[in-house]
């Protein structure tokens, strides 16, 4: 009995003791005290120089409180984050701060936002002078997302713009996510000469061809390889290319006779071919030596999971003479895709 009222008494004690500290704490949080700031300085001052792959500057800067309290400051960068510091009394208290630069050329600031009853800011100056080339996101023309007839002969183009602070040579190369290869020898090595600082295009022929991968897709930017290796940051451009073909394979009659007037009934067989998932639009057009016109049915959709072949077929019935040809057609993002042709002949008149 004697035991147990000595633990309690020992446990009423250390609450005693916990609630008050805890309590000052929360107080001290609560109070917002009068506050200034004063630059520091940039460690280092200034640079010149290849900037790949970051150089890191330090900046400080002193907080000053009039009191107790809590005070917020923010280094006012992107994607910068509050931080707080908790005065227990009046005094100064030194801030540090990093950043790296990867490209830039002139003077530079860097801003301390402070928040307590009030708000103060103080700014550092710092001087950078990077030489390293600027590079832009690609564009790949007609269209980064191709659907269509893919080979060597289906060349687009792949272009992107590279800056330069002062005058030099910039070695590069095109390259892919993963540094996978690149068709028609689009990843070799290339040179740009820059005779003063500027802005120049660079362009190469970029032939569809089958990718690689499930969906087709992959990513394509400007490496380069001098002054110093570097690539820009999210300057890669998403592309993705679907070859697509149509083989037009059989075409049978199987029913017509003029002189009873049976209907004549040709059967008509195809595949479409995708070389990644993609859902795609295929139809039937017939030509009419006649009417001298393209006659097409309704678009129809075919999907593919992934890289294979789908089979197709129509049945045509007529009851008129005539002649002209069927084909297949598949629907791409710059035209549509044909088979050969197959021709036809009702000889009813």
């Amino acid at each position: 009995m004697r035991v147990w009222s000595v633990l309690t008494a020992v446990a009423a004690l250390l609450l005693a003791g916990a609630v008050p500290a805890r309590a000052e704490a929360g107080a001290l949080e609560e109070e917002r005290p009068t506050v200034s700031v004063v630059a520091g300085a940039v460690q280092p001052p200034s640079y010149a120089g290849v900037c790949a792959p970051g150089v890191p500057f330090t900046t400080t800067a002193t907080i000053t409180a009039d009191g107790p309290g809590l005070v917020t400051y923010q280094w006012a960068d992107v994607w910068a984050q509050w931080n707080h510091i908790v005065f227990t009394e009046a005094g100064t208290h030194a801030v540090t701060g990093m950043i790296r630069h990867y490209d830039g050329f002139g003077p530079r600031t860097r801003t301390l936002i402070v928040k307590g009853a009030n708000q103060a800011q103080a700014s550092v100056s710092y001087q950078v002078s990077c030489v390293d080339p600027v590079l832009s996101r690609p564009q790949i023309q007609p269209a980064p997302i191709y659907v269509g007839r893919c080979g060597t002969d289906v060349v687009h183009t792949v272009s992107a713009q590279i800056s330069s602070p002062i005058a030099q040579t910039v070695r590069y190369r095109w390259s892919a996510y993963d540094d996978r290869p690149l068709p028609g020898g689009l990843g070799d090595e290339r040179e740009i000469v820059f005779t003063e600082p500027g802005t120049k295009t660079v362009s190469a022929p970029f032939e569809r061809q089958p990718v690689p991968q499930y969906d087709g897709g992959s990513s394509i930017q400007v490496q380069v390889l001098t002054p110093a290796p570097m690539t820009g940051a999210n300057t890669q451009e998403y592309y993705r290319t679907v070859c697509v073909s149509a083989e037009f394979t059989e075409m049978t009659r199987t029913a017509g006779n003029c002189r009873t007037g049976t209907p004549y009934k040709y059967v008509m067989r195809g595949y479409v071919e995708s070389s990644a998932m993609r859902t795609l639009s295929y139809a039937w057009a017939r030509y009419d030596s006649l009417e001298g016109v393209w006659t097409r049915d309704a678009w129809t959709s075919l999907s593919f999971a992934g890289a294979g072949r789908r089979n197709v077929s129509r049945t045509w019935l007529s009851a008129d003479g005539g002649s002209g040809v069927w084909r297949l057609e598949v629907l791409g993002t710059d035209g549509t895709v044909v088979s050969q042709s197959r021709p036809y002949s009702i000889p009813c008149v």
